[in-house]
């Protein structure tokens, strides 16, 4: 969930939540439940401060029997279902005041002047070209037939400018991808799941490494972000074997730590071929590596 969806939801929400009786200091609980996980967690979700993922969002809706989209402020109550688009793992629909369904529809486009990492992303366009006095506008490529969206100035002058009603930004080849972070601090996990989550990625956080191990039975992930020292003499290292035993050689693994011996560290990189982050709170280097090394897996990528 973007930052630009995150003020309707949280009030939408809040309505809902009244609406079904359940009462404010019942509410951490509730999701706790819900969500099946700590109730830290649950208070920092409810307020905004992490994310929800699109599996968390499914659930909450399903709960107080609405839908994703009115949790996001992508429907109206006024007007009929417009055309639903689907892409990776998201399904997203659109009403729209004073617009009738048939005068939409959805399809993928590339942004012409792309935000770092958010290249393409679903547009709601109207079929009808009425693009005289609209600032964000779509327009299509004759030679390849891929839509691009912009400003009404970015668009060439030889092409059909159609009106962009609504948009909703993907990052290409993530949304997919599931990280697991373990770290011994709920507090840092549910901080690197924030970050992850902004980013596209699906994240499940784990205080241990048991629970991990656990996880890795029934869950497949595609990259994992794990602290070294898990306390009382613990790391996860033995977690890490184990993921090199039972997944692709090259599944990513970043390694935080500001506890582990340079010979650990050593043999951690050398023998298990982990990415070695120094912890000290920033974690924007780490989901940058961590994008890096899932786009070289695709094909086409290059290697590591």
């Amino acid at each position: 969930m973007t930052d630009d969806f995150k003020p309707l939801f949280l009030s939408r929400l809040t309505q809902l939540l009244e609406l079904r009786g359940i009462a404010e200091r019942e509410r951490n609980v509730w999701l706790k439940n819900l969500l099946e996980i700590d109730l830290s967690s649950a208070n920092r979700k409810l307020r905004g401060g992490i994310a929800l993922n699109i599996e968390e969002l499914a659930k909450v809706a399903g709960a107080l029997s609405c839908s994703s989209d009115y949790l996001l402020g992508l429907t109206s109550s006024s007007q009929e279902e417009a055309a639903a688009f689907q892409s990776q793992s998201l399904s997203a629909t659109l009403r729209m005041e004073g617009l009738a369904s048939d005068e939409l529809f959805a399809t993928s486009a590339r942004a012409w002047q792309p935000a770092e990492g958010m290249d393409s992303c679903i547009v709601w366009l109207g079929k009808i070209e009425r693009a005289n006095n609209a600032r964000n506008v779509a327009w299509r490529c004759q030679d390849s037939g891929e839509w691009w969206f912009g400003l009404q100035g970015d668009a060439p002058g030889a092409c059909e400018l159609r009106p962009v009603i609504a948009c909703l930004m993907v990052e290409s080849g993530l949304n997919n991808h599931r990280v697991a972070v373990v770290d011994d601090r709920a507090e840092t996990a549910e901080v690197m799941q924030s970050f992850l989550e902004q980013a596209g990625f699906l994240a499940d956080t784990f205080t241990g490494t048991a629970a991990a191990r656990a996880a890795l039975q029934t869950t497949r992930y595609d990259a994992f972000v794990l602290d070294w020292s898990m306390g009382q003499g613990e790391n996860t290292e033995p977690l890490i074997e184990e993921i090199r035993r039972t997944l692709p050689p090259d599944t990513p693994i970043m390694l935080i730590t500001g506890e582990a011996s340079e010979a650990e560290i050593e043999r951690a990189i050398d023998r298990h071929g982990v990415r070695y982050f120094q912890k000290t709170g920033l974690f924007k280097p780490i989901v940058a590596q961590l994008k890096k090394d899932l786009r070289e897996q695709e094909p086409g990528g290059e290697a590591r």
